[in-house]
């Protein structure tokens, strides 16, 4: 349960408490069973969710073919990263540097590219003196492009100290909290808007700069005078 717990407050930053009681844990799965259902209205949110994200996944194939003509892929993988930000826990003296990154994985030839996975990573690391707990703290939710089943999308957690490093993996399914499951489904769509936008990004760049150089060499020829002889 306390990956969970760390799970939601590094994506959501929530600070709030599970309210549902702790059940045993099943020492065959090693998870918290049974687990609560979602409800109705949150089956419902959730079969949306999963459209929203199978026609982000599409426009996201959309554009591999401009980052392949780019020439961005490299073994098969496509990765943007965030510049890293420091985080202050008040009213704790907790210092953190926390950085982001998303990797589009694909496969496939250079003219053929198609999406097989994407990977969102969250990295957290201790930058206080002298306080007992984690250095960092990785976490990588997985989903793969051509599986809409919520079952197939991972989450992993890597925690890493100074006496070693541990790691766990579990479905979104297999969050305990039904509104945490719905937030994390949440969360990723909203990921997926973030990766176009930042592709779009790139792209609209390159795209002024050939307009902007057309039209400089448009702008020149039409002022470039009367011609003449030169000795």
């Amino acid at each position: 349960m306390h990956f969970r717990i760390f799970l939601i407050s590094l994506i959501l930053g929530s600070t709030g408490v599970f309210s549902q009681e702790l059940v045993d844990i099943d020492p065959t799965y090693g998870g918290l069973k049974p687990l609560p259902e979602l409800s109705t209205g949150q089956l419902k949110t959730m079969e949306d969710l999963k459209l929203d994200v199978k026609g982000l996944h599409e426009e996201i194939q959309k554009r591999l073919n401009f980052l392949s003509q780019e020439k961005k892929f490299n073994d098969g993988k496509y990765v943007q990263s965030s510049i890293a930000r420091e985080q202050f826990q008040y009213p704790t003296k907790k210092r953190s540097i926390v950085n982001h990154q998303f990797t589009l994985n694909v496969t496939g030839g250079d003219s053929s590219q198609s999406l097989k996975d994407i990977e969102i990573w969250t990295r957290k690391s201790n930058t206080t003196k002298y306080v007992d707990y984690e250095d960092t703290k990785i976490m990588r939710v997985n989903k793969p492009v051509g599986d809409d089943e919520w079952k197939n999308m991972k989450i992993s957690i890597k925690k890493i100290t100074s006496v070693g490093t541990s790691r766990e993996e579990f479905a979104i399914t297999e969050i305990y909290e039904p509104d945490q499951r719905v937030l994390i489904a949440t969360m990723y769509r909203n990921k997926l808007r973030e990766i176009i936008s930042s592709i779009d990004r790139y792209i609209y760049a390159k795209g002024k700069g050939l307009t902007d150089d057309i039209r400089f060499i448009n702008n020149e020829m039409n002022t470039s005078g009367q011609y003449q002889e030169i000795e």
